[in-house]
């Protein structure tokens, strides 16, 4: 079987593309769930998916153990590298033991010619899951999840091997043991670099790269993942790269967002090798200034400036939780960089997973299957504002605007000195200086008089032309105006809310609302996936019903929530319960929309239909054509918030804008 990664819609092996959005099918990773493996394993339920392919919960038919097994995909069991990496992984696992990483029993070739790995079962959820669900942990809490995490690493280094894809995804919070303390495991000790563990035939290709190509998580990797050369000019991956990724974790967990979030692989890459990050004190300033030494020191950008060992990581973080919160008065202000992240464009590439990802040169022209750079989200730090002063500036052709100067002090002019008195014989040249000097002086002011003039014509013309609303501006780039800002209130059942920009991938089957600010007055359109198979429908429309709203008007300045809760009901929307992107489409307008024609009707639950869906794709596609940008603002780490941005030339028109909720 095969689906359409957007829809959701399956097919049968014989379909290449979905009939519903056109996009390229790809196999269905569930279709083997409920099957029998090789005669042996009962497939129950897929657990994840990632580039080295996809894990299953499974039953032993015979002995009734329960496993996960890892199956190769199809489509690089004739890859020579491909096999090549799968065996290396499975060797280095299956020869390592350590009671905090999961055991490998086997690995094994099916009849049919499917290739799979057979592990232990860890019963519980995923560190990713965790942050997503919970938010943030403390400083303490993260150094008890993670102290058994650094004492694989440990000896996982000590014995030539190397992580190379540390992220929360692969680190497993197990069930309470017989002390009542969580178990915590290591997934994936694979993609591993071996030296004598695997034993002789690795043939010395010991960093398992291709040319062009890099192996592990971009939001977790080294700066030597990516091919930086270090100080000491070896090109081998070694324990310290899973040093670096790991503080990133920590430094995820602690501020509840990844360190680094760039959207393309080319703004990752820009981050991890350029861009300082904020040290964690002053993001989270509650975290020890020890704690955050440690983790600034695990993520430095030469592995010679980090921790040699994971042993000695964890001895530093143990040893800051005693020292004082807060950063050092006494310090310089750091300097602050930019730091650009990716707005919730879906991409081709699944960044979040275990895969091989092709390093392109930077190019100017905007990556495949998504929008150019101009409509990313930008997030950055501005350095401090110095003292300013303002000042008007027109331009022919435009509006006059105010723009800021540095403010420079004024100096006092020297006192004039006392006049010299002029010898006799130097009197004829003295006067013929004086007659030039003042011809210089006239000629001076007649050049000022003039350019003042025309100074202030065309000032005056620019002055007058910023009464008109239909200015000339042919060339010149409307400055882009906020129109709306958005963010989503998750309200877990018994638990308490917590606010996200939408741009983090948050836990499947989350109950959430939506909350907009817009600035002006106008009509708000909502269309997402329906629950069958997340088929398009109107969760919004001039003649709302249910969901606790009356109308979907909005005003200037006021929050607007949806759903909006009533006196007899909590309403939320809810999310697929089975991982992946679910797509919303917004539309603002200052007037009440006739078409789409659904808009303009009641909101049903149905699902949209095909002329429906026909007429949406048209009306967006004449409204979008200078789509809004969107920008992410963290200034408050829990109220963060996202702004939509549109062209003064498009505010008159409806805005349409997408907001993307990725969820595993």
């Amino acid at each position: 079987m095969k689906y359409c990664t957007l829809c959701k819609a399956k097919y049968e092996d014989s379909v290449t593309f979905c009939s519903i959005d056109g996009e390229v099918l790809e196999a269905d990773p569930a279709s083997i769930v409920d099957t029998v493996l090789d005669g042996q394993y009962q497939m129950e339920a897929l657990l994840g998916k990632g580039g080295m392919g996809a894990v299953y919960r499974a039953r032993h038919i015979l002995l009734g153990d329960r496993v996960a097994i890892k199956v190769l995909p199809p489509e690089v069991r004739s890859n020579a590298e491909w096999l090549r990496r799968f065996r290396r992984e499975g060797q280095a696992a299956r020869r390592f033991r350590h009671a905090n990483a999961v055991t490998v029993y086997d690995l094994r070739t099916a009849a049919d010619g499917t290739i799979y790995m057979v592990m232990e079962y860890v019963e519980g959820h995923t560190l990713d899951l965790a942050i997503k669900t919970r938010g943030r942990f403390s400083a303490a809490e993260s150094l008890d999840i993670l102290t058994p995490i650094m004492s694989v690493l440990d000896t996982a280094h000590s014995m030539g091997v190397v992580h190379r894809d540390l992220k929360p995804e692969n680190i497993m919070i197990g069930k309470p043991d017989e002390t009542g303390q969580p178990v915590v495991k290591l997934l994936d000790l694979g993609i591993a670099k071996m030296r004598e563990i695997a034993g002789g035939d690795n043939g010395g290709n010991t960093a398992l790269t291709m040319a062009g190509q890099v192996l592990g998580t971009p939001y977790y990797m080294s700066p030597e993942q990516w091919g930086e050369i270090p100080r000491d000019q070896s090109s081998e991956i070694d324990g310290r790269a899973d040093i670096y990724s790991l503080g990133l974790v920590f430094y995820e967990m602690i501020a509840g967002r990844r360190c680094f979030a760039g959207n393309t692989l080319h703004e990752l890459r820009r981050e991890h090798v350029q861009t300082r990050p904020r040290p964690l004190v002053e993001v989270v300033p509650d975290v020890p200034r020890g704690f955050s030494d440690a983790i600034e020191r695990a993520t430095a950008k030469d592995r010679g400036d980090r921790q040699p060992t994971a042993g000695t990581l964890a001895s530093e973080l143990r040893a800051g939780l005693s020292t004082p919160s807060g950063p050092a008065v006494s310090a310089p202000a750091p300097e602050l960089t930019e730091t650009v992240v990716g707005d919730s464009r879906e991409t081709n590439a699944d960044v979040n997973a275990p895969t091989i990802l092709t390093v392109d040169a930077p190019s100017t022209s905007p990556a495949a299957g998504r929008a150019a750079s101009t409509h990313d989200a930008t997030v950055y730090e501005p350095a401090k504002p110095q003292p300013a002063v303002a000042a008007t500036v027109a331009e022919p052709g435009r509006h006059a605007e105010t723009v800021t100067v540095p403010h420079v002090p004024q100096v006092s002019s020297p006192t004039p000195s006392p006049p010299v008195a002029v010898a006799p014989a130097a009197a004829s040249k003295s006067k013929v200086g004086l007659v030039i000097g003042v011809g210089v002086v006239f000629v001076i002011l007649l050049v000022g008089g003039v350019g003042g003039f025309l100074v202030w014509n065309k000032m005056k013309s620019n002055s007058t032309s910023t009464t008109s609303t239909n200015v000339n501006t042919t060339g010149l780039a409307s400055a882009p105006v906020e129109v709306s800002r958005y963010w989503l209130s998750l309200e877990p059942k018994g638990k308490p809310k917590t606010q996200v920009a939408a741009l983090v991938p948050i836990a499947s089957g989350q109950d959430f609302k939506f909350y907009f600010t817009f600035a002006e007055d106008g009509y708000l359109y909502i269309v997402g996936p329906g629950p069958d198979k997340n088929q398009p429908i109107a969760f919004l429309t001039n003649n709302p019903s249910g969901a606790g709203v009356t109308s979907n008007k909005v005003s200037k300045g006021v929050e607007f929530s949806f759903p909006k809760d009533d006196a007899d009901n909590v309403n939320n929307l809810t999310l697929d319960k089975k991982p992946g992107t679910d797509h919303f489409t917004m539309i603002f307008s200052k007037t009440p929309l006739s078409s789409p024609s659904f808009l303009n009707g009641p909101v049903t639950g149905d699902a949209l239909t095909a002329g429906q869906q026909a007429e949406l794709k048209d009306f967006i596609s004449r409204y979008q054509s200078k789509p809004p940008t969107t920008e992410l603002d963290e200034s408050n780490a829990r109220a963060p918030f996202v702004r939509v941005k549109a062209v003064t030339d498009q505010t008159s028109n409806p805005i349409v804008f997408d907001i993307r909720i990725q969820h595993n």
